[in-house]
């Protein structure tokens, strides 16, 4: 093997592969890096693969002898990162590669490419994809996938394709995310896909940590490049023009999430994104700092949505800023939200105003982006606040009021018991216990309020309470 090429196009190709190279391998050739060149396409190929994530780069070059081998990963990325940047000649002479550069050479010994793994070949359904929708697609929802492994297919982006649209969601069990636009594809699905799903639809979960790369990857792509996505069994492979992208997918069924999603509202009113961003950054300073819960009190007569939270051992604060009711309703809305999740919502959605849809004040809370180009929404579940007189909702809140925040531990429910199965695993030992989690709620708007708070009495009686910590909350 012998080849010359611009040190910056080797260096700039080894970043982008070094993303599948393992830190703590399952065999020792994966610490390693495959070149391969091809003298008709004057080009050489790179490869990494840990077996679950695997990264191919086509690097144009000029080629003298055709050959394949393989590199420390690590030792050889720092040498080319090193090199003066000017074109560089790498030839294999006796097992080692000589890399000679403007001021020297150096040696780096070489493994056999024999021990090294065969990214895997799929022939399955094409879809293709505009790369910057698919950036954008994560963009929107990786924020809300779990980061517990052990939570199976939560850890990671769940993905619907038909022939001419596309759906991505992602949950951790207190937050949804979902992105959905139009697609093209090139060939109706396989008589093999067909078998395993709906006719005129494919699903699979990609694990976080391989679209955590890919979404690096794509902001690297022009503009106008396409992405063509191939799925076959347990295998996804992602193809930009010249990087491609093998991973495997997450095993078992995600979550019925559409069912969570309220279809009609109660209550909606239109804030400005930043101004609400910055009243809750601001409350957040003085916040409890391990519950993070702010108090949203939305008084429609007069417009107003005013956000307090208050810490024994920090402090208080209360803001203001103005809403646009979209409804008739004259009292005032009294929730309460934990404040990261509120934040990280506002941060994803690109709009400068975003609207609020809200049934009541323990059910899913969607918000979504006024005038947007994306078809996105962001279900938060909210933290029930109870006072001295049993009500989260009322006209007038006195200076004396106490707030219990609570959260009951993910259970299995009737609503959506796979859910909760993937879910498990929070930490009983919090003072503040989210009653909100995304596994306990009917997410359809109450019919018959009576006997939501009849139900609500029998799953007090059935369920232990957890013990919640009282906090004095200030006046609007």
């Amino acid at each position: 093997m012998k080849f010359t090429i611009s040190q910056k196009d080797l260096a700039d190709t080894l970043a982008v592969v070094s993303y599948a190279v393992p830190n703590k391998p399952h065999h020792p050739i994966l610490n390693n890096i495959l070149l391969v060149t091809d003298k008709h396409e004057q080009q050489i190929l790179v490869t990494a693969f840990d077996l679950s994530l695997g990264i191919r780069v086509q690097c144009k070059s000029r080629i003298e002898l055709e050959g394949k081998i393989a590199l420390p990963a690590k030792l050889f990325t720092q040498v080319i990162s090193s090199l003066p940047k000017q074109d560089i000649t790498l030839e294999i002479v006796d097992n080692a590669a000589i890399i000679t550069h403007s001021c020297g050479k150096c040696r780096i010994q070489t493994v056999s490419p024999q021990e090294f793994p065969s990214l895997p070949e799929i022939e399955g359904k094409n879809i293709i994809l505009p790369a910057i929708k698919l950036l954008q697609a994560l963009e929107a929802t990786l924020f809300a996938a779990s980061h517990d492994e052990n939570k199976q297919v939560l850890a990671g982006v769940h993905f619907q394709f038909t022939n001419s649209s596309w759906e991505a969601a992602a949950t951790d069990g207190h937050r949804l995310a979902v992105v959905s636009g139009m697609i093209e594809t090139d060939e109706q699905l396989t008589e093999t896909t067909q078998s395993n799903v709906d006719s005129n639809t494919i699903e699979i979960t990609i694990p976080q940590p391989t679209l955590i790369e890919l979404q690096k990857i794509l902001g690297t792509v022009g503009d106008s490049s396409e992405c063509t996505i191939s799925i076959d069994n347990s295998i996804a492979v992602f193809t930009l023009p010249t990087i491609q992208i093998t991973t495997r997918l997450l095993e078992g069924d995600y979550p019925k999430y559409s069912a969570l999603i309220p279809q009609q509202f109660q209550h909606q009113f239109i804030v400005d994104r930043k101004l609400f961003d910055n009243a809750l950054k601001r409350v957040g300073i003085v916040a409890d700092q391990k519950n993070k819960i702010v108090k949203i009190i939305c008084d429609y007569q007069h417009q107003q949505a005013t956000l307090s939270t208050e810490s024994s051992d920090i402090g208080g604060a209360v803001e203001s800023l103005n809403i646009k009711p979209q409804d008739g309703y004259q009292q005032q809305l009294v929730m309460g939200f934990n404040i990261k999740y509120l934040e990280q919502a506002l941060k994803i959605l690109p709009t400068n105003e975003v609207l609020i849809n809200i049934n009541q004040t323990t059910t899913p809370v969607v918000i979504t982006p006024v005038d947007g180009i994306l078809n996105q929404l962001i279900l938060v579940m909210p933290v029930q606040l109870i006072n001295n007189n049993s009500t989260a909702m009322e006209e007038d809140t006195s200076d004396d009021e106490e707030v219990i925040v609570t959260e009951n531990i993910s259970s299995e429910t009737e609503v959506n018991e796979e859910i909760n199965i993937a879910a498990e695993g929070g930490n009983t030992e919090e003072v503040v216990k989210e009653k909100n989690n995304l596994m306990n709620t009917d997410s359809s708007p109450p019919k018959n309020t009576a006997n939501t708070k009849a139900n609500s009495q029998t799953s007090a009686n059935s369920t232990p309470k957890t013990r919640g910590r009282k906090k004095k909350v200030a006046a609007a």
